[in-house]
This record gives C-alpha cells, sequence and structure tokens, in this order.
C-alpha cells in the first residue's frame, strides 16, 4: 500500500509540474513588432528642355541723336526732343531648366517698325530771325538674339517669381528717314540701312504653372540695343549739301512680355514630390 501511495504521489507531482510549464509558457510575450519607416519619395531634379513663344510690347527711349552738321557745329544746335512711338514684338526660343532654380534659354524675336521724330534747332540760319530748326522722321525695326539665364526664386501659392539676364546681337534697321527744315524750305531723304550692334538685357517676372507642361509667362525687360543710324541724306536739288547719316545713340527699351512655355519632357524635371501613404512595415524586435 505504501509503494503504490508513492507511485500515486510521484505521478500526481509530475502533472502538476508540467501544467506549471504550460502555463508559464502561455504566458511569455511574443516579440514585438517595431515599425519601419517607408522610404521619402525624393523629387526629380533632373534636367528638361522646353519651347517658348511670346508677344510684347517696347516702350524705347535714345539718349541723343547726332549728325556731322551736328557735331561740327555743336555750340549752335540745342536737341529739342526725341522719341519712338511703343511698337509689338513676338519672338520664341528653346531653352534647358537645369534644376528647379536654374534655366536657360536662346531667344530670337522680331520688334516690329517704331516711329521716330526728333527735334533741334540752331542758330545763325541765314533767314528770317537767324533761328533755323531741323525736324527727323523715320522708322526703325530690328531683329533680338539673346542667350538668357534666370533664377527661379520658389513657388509660392502656385506662382514663381525669377529674374535673369541676357546678351546677345541686335540687326537694326532704320529707314525712311527724313530731315525737314520748313523755314529754309529744304527736305533731305535718307536710303534704308542696318546695323549690328552688341545688345544686353536684364529680366524680371512671374510664372504660372497651367500643369506639368505648360507654363504661363509674364515678364518685363529692360534691354539695351546701341545705335540706330540711317542712310546717307540726299535732295533733289543737287546745289544743296546734304548732312551726314542720322545718328540716334545709346536706344534702350522697358518691354512687357507674355507667353508660354512647353515643357518637352512632359513635366518631368523639377515637380515638387508628392505625398503618398504607404502602410507601415513591420519587423520582429528581438
Amino acid at each position: 500500500m505504501r509503494k503504490f501511495a508513492g507511485k500515486l504521489f510521484l505521478a500526481s507531482a509530475l502533472a502538476v509540474s508540467s501544467l506549471t510549464a504550460a502555463s508559464a509558457a502561455d504566458l511569455t510575450p511574443e516579440p514585438m513588432a517595431v515599425p519601419v519607416p517607408a522610404p521619402v519619395p525624393v523629387p526629380d531634379y533632373g534636367g528638361s528642355w522646353y519651347l517658348k513663344g511670346y508677344v510684347g510690347i517696347t516702350n524705347q527711349q535714345a539718349d541723343n541723336f547726332s549728325n556731322d552738321v551736328i557735331k561740327a557745329n555743336a555750340a549752335a544746335f540745342t536737341i529739342v526732343n526725341h522719341e519712338f512711338d511703343s511698337s509689338p514684338l513676338i519672338g520664341g526660343g528653346i531653352g534647358y531648366r537645369h534644376s528647379d532654380r536654374f534655366r536657360f534659354d536662346l531667344t530670337g524675336e522680331y520688334r516690329s517698325k517704331a516711329s521716330f521724330t526728333g527735334l533741334d534747332f540752331f542758330t545763325g540760319c541765314a533767314l528770317g530771325s537767324g533761328t533755323c530748326t531741323n525736324e527727323y522722321h523715320g522708322f526703325k525695326s530690328e531683329t533680338l538674339l539673346l542667350a538668357n539665364a534666370y533664377v527661379d526664386l520658389g513657388t509660392f501659392r502656385g506662382i514663381t517669381p525669377y529674374v535673369g539676364a541676357g546678351i546677345g546681337v541686335v540687326n537694326l534697321n532704320f529707314d525712311d528717314v527724313k530731315d525737314v527744315n520748313q523755314i529754309a524750305g529744304a527736305i533731305h531723304w535718307a536710303g534704308d540701312n542696318d546695323e549690328w550692334n552688341f545688345a544686353w538685357a536684364i529680366h524680371a517676372g512671374l510664372a504660372y504653372n497651367v500643369s506639368d507642361s505648360l507654363t504661363l509667362d509674364m515678364g518685363y525687360r529692360y534691354v539695351n540695343l546701341g545705335d540706330a543710324v540711317s542712310g546717307r541724306f540726299t535732295n533733289f536739288d543737287p546745289s544743296v549739301t546734304s548732312p551726314g547719316p542720322l545718328t540716334v545713340e545709346d536706344i534702350d527699351s522697358h518691354d512687357l512680355l507674355v507667353g508660354l512655355r512647353w515643357n518637352l519632357d512632359h513635366g518631368s524635371c523639377c515637380q515638387a514630390a508628392q505625398a503618398v501613404y504607404t502602410p507601415p512595415v513591420y519587423r520582429p524586435f528581438k
């Protein structure tokens, strides 16, 4: 009987020990899962090409005008005024956006005819009061070629302000120029003439992204065009001595421009990264 009781006690102890171990195993926590941040999207700042087209209006002015007679008798001449009318322009070009900040383009434009008027008076005239006048009339147009660089200053509420500068060449055509001395009754005509000059420009403006591939561009530009020179003057009366070519000096213009830029890479360059939700990734904690 004692032997049986001992075996029964031993079996009971083993059973209790097994249950305790199983319960302890059930209470052991599983390894914790730690969230791993999803990859952050990176903006694409690769380069892209674009085309541009624009129209605008010129607001031109000149520093002075002269010819050989005025220069030889400077003390006797007084320049009263000289001015150009505004004229339309149209242009286009191709550009390359290097990054979200920097872009470059080459542009060519035609600036249509602007009327020029000038007036001087001079003393020592043999007629009347001894003072005569010269009235000058003509038309100037030009073809302007520029290489430009721009800095975009950041985008605010969809609008990107920018500044830039350019250098290039301009072909100025000065035609239908006449010099009228009403008091003396003399009229001189000059033949057409064109000159190639160095040109430079400063830009400022605002751009608005209509879509990924289309940008509206509204800008101001200061451009220096150099001198316009007429042909040599002639008179129907061969006994009348005509002055040399008229030079309108140091012409510049304050242009207002509006145009469009077409991104040839369909908006792949320099777009801000889009926020995309990605479910958290978990890995076991050990």
